[in-house]
């Protein structure tokens, strides 16, 4: 049986679950992993790690899991500093249940990434070097100067502003005046900040397994870029991730990781690539019988 850690509103799961359902594989979606009568059993010892969550699917009976959603607390009639608390112990159940499995999961995740969603590519910065690919140009730093110092190379190149983003979040600020610069100098004061360059339009891939799925049709740059996408994708334990890379000053270079692919993100075509590389990865090619299909919550 295969599980679907999500939603069935959820495009990735959705189509994973009708194409496993179409070839007779038992599948079902899990929206609230914990909701009664989950019980979680764990245990560590010189035979290695076991672990069993669900009375009514014993692991043994779990040939793939997908992990789209981790299920959310509902924060009605909590304190928010113990909802805050309650959230990050459910979730650390999960993940002690999914260090337990014997089966492919996709994506097992670890502790870094399950606490803290959405992480800057600042984050992934190290792994992507040390994989071969490019990346824009990025400094950090607390002295006004040396933020200058990047504008003024910039503008040589020809390119006018510089990206601010938080070094604890994703989103990006274009500088392109010198109003911006200034209020960036008075940030600077009270903590250091993260400037990158900025980036033409994107083109996004999807490493599945051992497959990369572009969107669309590609210059000859992008396709080289493949290997080193896959040592990446191999060295962050993720099996399903989308990377978009895009042009900057010296060619083609990642501007982003996302560990939770969006099918919406990629054209029809594409979309369905994904979903049987998904469907190769959690359950081989062999005739079953249809067992129990439905929808969890």
């Amino acid at each position: 049986m295969n599980l679907l850690l999500g939603h069935a509103e959820d495009p990735c799961c959705a189509g994973v679950f009708a194409r496993l359902e179409a070839r007779g594989r038992p599948v079902r979606i899990v929206a609230a992993p914990l909701a009664p009568p989950a019980k979680l059993t764990w245990r560590l010892d010189a035979a290695g790690l076991a672990s069993s969550l669900h009375p009514d699917a014993p692991d043994t009976a779990i040939t793939g899991v997908l992990v789209r959603d981790t299920g959310w607390l509902e924060p009605d009639g909590w304190d928010a500093a113990d909802h805050a608390y309650m959230q990050a112990e459910l979730r650390a159940v999960i993940l002690a249940w999914l260090a337990g499995l014997a089966c492919p999961v996709i994506n097992r995740p670890d502790a870094a990434l399950w606490y803290r969603p959405g992480a800057p590519l600042l984050a992934w910065r190290g792994l992507l070097l040390r994989s071969g690919l490019p990346l824009p140009e990025v400094v950090v730093t607390s002295d006004p100067a040396e933020a200058r110092a990047f504008r003024r190379r910039l503008a040589a190149d020809g390119v006018p502003g510089a990206v601010y983003t938080p070094l604890a979040e994703a989103a990006g600020y274009l500088l392109a005046d010198d109003e911006a610069w200034e209020r960036l100098a008075t940030l600077q004061v009270r903590a250091p900040v993260c400037l990158t360059e900025p980036h033409g339009a994107a083109t996004l891939a999807c490493i599945v397994g051992n497959a990369v799925i572009w969107d669309r049709a590609l210059p000859p740059e992008a396709v080289a870029l493949e290997p080193a996408l896959s040592r990446f994708a191999a060295a962050a334990h993720l099996a399903f991730v989308e990377i978009a890379l895009a042009p900057v000053r010296r060619g083609l270079a990642v501007v982003l990781v996302d560990p939770l692919p969006r099918l919406e993100h990629f054209a029809l075509p594409a979309r369905d690539r994904i979903i049987d590389a998904l469907v190769a990865l959690l359950s081989p090619e062999r005739a079953v019988t249809p067992a129990a299909l439905g929808v969890l919550s």
